[in-house]
């Protein structure tokens, strides 16, 4: 038990410590040691210190903590020494306390002194770096727990030393000192053998750096807490002394070495944004022992920690109940922004040692790196013309007032999981958030700072995270895109968006116009429905489903849907209608693929003024081409991205329900054509994915073509004419030879029939959307049609020019798709190629009932100036 006056002592030495290394308590003996030393051994601990007679602080601090019986006795444990010398270089230096004498030290600084630099085993250097165990474990150890308490790191904080955030704000304004472990967890020593940095492949030029050149490390050394072991392995009765140049105090943590840090004032605020205070809530037992020690009567103590993914297994909430991680089946609660770990946690251990065989040992293994840019460093970037311009603009106050959402990137890719990973010579091996080489340079290091848990790298420059350069960014900073943000977030495509290695034009539909999608799943109902998006910062997304006739524009009510699959399932179908790989900022094209293969038609002026784009809806339903409202510039030259994002203030761009059969159904050349696929079998309402089970077929938007697979198409239609000709000349049946022939009990002839015309509008599908007015491309692409000697699909050579297509078939005849028209019924000219259709599959067999998609397929149709054929032997048409 504490006397009241020890007690009076450590909480006097509270606040000073708070801005060196902490205010800490006392622990406890633990120890009952035997009477006895072994024969044949030296002295205990204690009387060799005594005997050399230059260790009288040491042996000074033993007394007055009351540990003289125990070090004189046998027993376990490990002190790394320091003598007279070495303390008067420590009263004599910046120390970070401020004593200047042993008799300037309080109560707790003494206990930082003894029982920093102790340890409860007995353990000779070369066995340091050896994690004890079945089997041993030889090279892998870089950090041991010290004698240090729990008990012995509880400062006592007051107002004005909380992080100002909305989880202190209440103790703020309470105006009240509060009892608050910095961590809750025993604070390791630092130990730096030569078994772990050749296990580890550290240099000795690694060691130099982290301790900014002022050493000077040599093969053999070894170190503690960045202190010199000089000589090693004094054997005593009771353990080893292992003699180190200069006194050995505790290493604060991370967040504590940040957070005092008067260069770093900027980072860190941002960093304590997401620290809070939570209450000893299990049965008082902190509070209570708490009491018991220093005879106190607080009614709560409370543990600092910081809001992160994961530590420990456990799963976090904040200290209001919110939930700070969404785990699966939860993907529509709001997840607040965490950081990877906390930077606080002194027994932090990497995930990836904790999920092996290995991982009750893992805090010894590993510790973190962190990225701290100063605050000069801050405001360089935050100036600068091209990067810090999307934040300027979008929260013109400052650092201070970016969103969480936003900084949690910043922060994220500034904590390094794996501090053996990130030492200088591994510095091309560290990556970013899109796990791409992050470019570190060891230049960029002002200076390193060793904790109890990780090292510290200040930097003279930021490394702004693939969130701030890719075409993403603007997803994230501004609050009219929250929609897209979420769908980007649970669609799991932030890293395909920044993948820095490709180009993308990225069009992004805002909050406002998302309140007008058709949704695909009514193509297939008698009545249109319309989906108008809603966010909510406390919930999330929902639509208000409404009746909708696009003719007239009325649409009526029928009720809001928070079902998670059905808006997930719109939104990723928009997000793959609006990601063009390619630029489309260059040149004088208008049809550009997105990522689902849907044709979308850009219609530009120079330097983006003034562009409009259309999807197949637009071009054939709506009529309303989407202007584009504002143009983000993501480009590498100009920050360091990956393209361009285009913002569009209007309804989204969307596909056609039109289907191949009814964009041919409605061309008067395209009849011919039209009726042998219509009769062929390849067109239907229900889609098979492959198992052949009735039971498993989908329902579609319409008559599909059962050829089709989540991919686009190319269709040459031969005209009327073409096709006739065939018929007369006898090179192909008509659907009523196979007819007369099944009726004349001609069952071989019909087959043949059968297979020929099929074979024939199989042979004129091509894999591949090609469109006229599209970045020129050839290539030899596959049909629908398989040679039946090879089992392989038969191929088309196609070269798509600017004005035309010329196509090669199997005979190697020369074809051309051209830019013809027709005047439709109205008198208004049409054009018969680039005629875009969608065909969608639905989740479910009744289309009728459908609210979530199971894939989609697009085409484009051209006239082709005459049939293709395939040359083969068998499976000719």
């Amino acid at each position: 038990m504490k006397t009241k006056r020890q007690s009076l002592l450590w909480v006097m030495a509270a606040g000073f410590l708070l801005a060196g290394s902490g205010a800490l308590t006392s622990c406890t003996d633990k120890y009952d040691l035997d009477e006895r030393t072994p024969g044949g051994w030296g002295s205990t601990i204690y009387t060799w210190l005594e005997q050399q007679g230059n260790y009288t602080n040491t042996v000074r601090l033993i007394d007055e903590l009351g540990q003289k019986e125990v070090l004189s006795k046998t027993g376990s444990r490990t002190l790394f020494a320091a003598d007279d010398a070495a303390f008067e270089r420590f009263f004599n230096s910046d120390n970070g306390w401020g004593v200047k004498s042993y008799d300037q030290l309080s109560l707790a600084q003494k206990k930082l002194l003894l029982y920093g630099s102790m340890i409860d085993n007995s353990i000779q250097a070369s066995a340091l770096s050896t994690i004890e165990g079945t089997p041993l474990r030889e090279g892998q150890c870089m950090r041991r727990f010290t004698f240090l308490d729990e008990y012995d790191s509880v400062p006592v904080l007051k107002p004005s030393q909380m992080p100002v955030n909305k989880y202190w704000q209440r103790h703020i304004d309470a105006g009240k000192d509060m009892v608050c472990f910095q961590d809750g967890s025993r604070i390791p020593m630092l130990l730096f053998l030569q078994g772990f940095m050749t296990n580890n492949k550290i240099t000795n030029e690694d060691y130099n750096f982290l301790f900014n050149h002022q050493t000077n490390r040599e093969d053999g050394d070894a170190s503690v807490n960045g202190k010199k072991v000089i000589n090693q392995n004094v054997r005593c009765g009771n353990g080893f002394i292992h003699v180190v140049n200069d006194v050995v105090s505790p290493l604060p943590n991370m967040a504590k070495i940040i957070s005092d840090k008067e260069q770093c004032k900027i980072y860190t605020r941002l960093l304590n944004r997401f620290c809070a205070p939570y209450p000893d809530d299990k049965d008082l037992t902190k509070t209570v022992e708490y009491n018991r020690i220093y005879g106190t009567n607080v009614d709560t103590v409370y543990t600092m920690r910081y809001l992160n993914d994961k530590r420990d297994n456990e799963t976090f909430e904040t200290p209001d109940g919110a939930v700070v991680i969404s785990r699966e089946g939860a993907a529509q609660k709001i997840k607040n922004p965490t950081l990877t770990f906390d930077p606080g946690w002194n027994a932090y251990y990497s995930a990836s040692h904790k999920n092996t065989s290995e991982g009750n040992v893992a805090e010894q293994r590993d510790m973190a790196v962190m990225l701290v840019p100063t605050d000069k460093a801050m405001m360089d970037y935050w100036n600068d013309e091209n990067k810090g311009k999307p934040l300027r603009d979008n929260f013109p106050g400052g650092w201070d007032t970016v969103d969480d959402k936003v900084i949690i990137e910043l922060l994220r890719l500034n904590m390094l999981p794996s501090f053996i990973s990130s030492v200088p010579s591994k510095f091309a091996g560290v990556l970013n958030d899109a796990n791409d080489p992050m470019g570190l340079k060891e230049s960029s290091v002002d200076s390193v700072w060793m904790a109890c848990n990780g090292a510290v790298y200040q930097l003279n420059t930021v490394y702004p995270p693939t969130a701030y350069v890719c075409v993403s960014f603007p997803t994230i900073v501004d609050k009219s895109l929250r929609i897209i943000d979420w769908a980007i977030e649970q669609c799991k495509y932030s890293f395909y968006l920044k993948a820095l290695g490709t180009t993308y034009s990225f069009f992004v539909p805002n909050n406002h116009g998302l309140i007008e999608y058709v949704d695909p799943c009514s193509y297939g109902k008698s009545q249109l429905q319309l989906l108008s998006f809603r966010w909510d910062d406390a919930s999330g997304v929902s639509a208000v489903i409404y009746d909708y006739d696009p003719s007239t524009g009325y649409r009526d009510s029928v009720g809001v849907t928070t079902d998670y699959n059905r808006l997930v399932g719109c939104l990723r179908d928009i997000l793959d209608t609006h990601i063009v790989m390619g630029n489309v900022w260059e040149g004088n094209k208008t049809y550009y693929r997105t990522k689902n293969g849907t044709g979308i038609r850009v219609n530009k002026n120079p330097d983006d003024e003034h562009m409009t784009v259309e999807g197949s809806y637009q071009m054939y339903d709506s009529k309303q081409p989407v202007p584009v409202a504002k143009v983000w510039d993501q480009r590498k030259e100009v920050t360091g991205g990956n393209g361009k994002t285009y913002i569009l203030d209007a309804q989204p761009i969307m596909g056609t329900r039109k289907t191949v059969c009814n964009q041919l159904e409605n061309v008067p050349d395209f009849q011919y054509f039209f009726d042998l696929l219509d009769k062929s079998g390849l067109a239907s309402e229900f889609y098979n994915p492959g198992t052949g089970k009735k039971e498993d077929n989908k329902a579609c938007g319409g008559k599909n073509i059962t050829l089709f697979n989540t991919y686009h198409y190319t269709i040459y239609v031969p005209s009327n004419d073409a096709i006739q000709n065939l018929f007369d000349t006898g090179q192909l049946p008509t659907w009523d030879d196979y007819q007369n022939k099944i009726d004349a009990g001609n069952t071989l002839g019909a087959t043949e029939d059968s297979l020929k015309i099929v074979n024939f509008l199989k042979y004129h599908i091509q894999d591949n959307a090609l469109y006229i007015g599209a970045n020129n491309e050839s290539g030899d692409f596959e049909t629908s049609c398989i040679n039946e000697d090879t089992g392989r699909f038969m191929m088309l050579h196609a070269e798509l020019k600017d004005d035309e297509i010329v196509v090669t078939d199997g005979t190697g005849a020369v074809h051309k798709v051209t830019k013809q028209t027709y005047f439709d019924g109205d008198g208004i000219e049409q054009p018969l190629y680039n005629i875009q259709a969608r065909e969608y599959v639905y989740d479910g067999q009744n289309a009728a009932t459908a609210t979530s998609l199971y894939t989609t397929s697009s085409a484009v149709i051209h006239l082709i100036d005459s049939p293709l054929r395939n040359g083969a032997k068998n499976g000719s048409w």
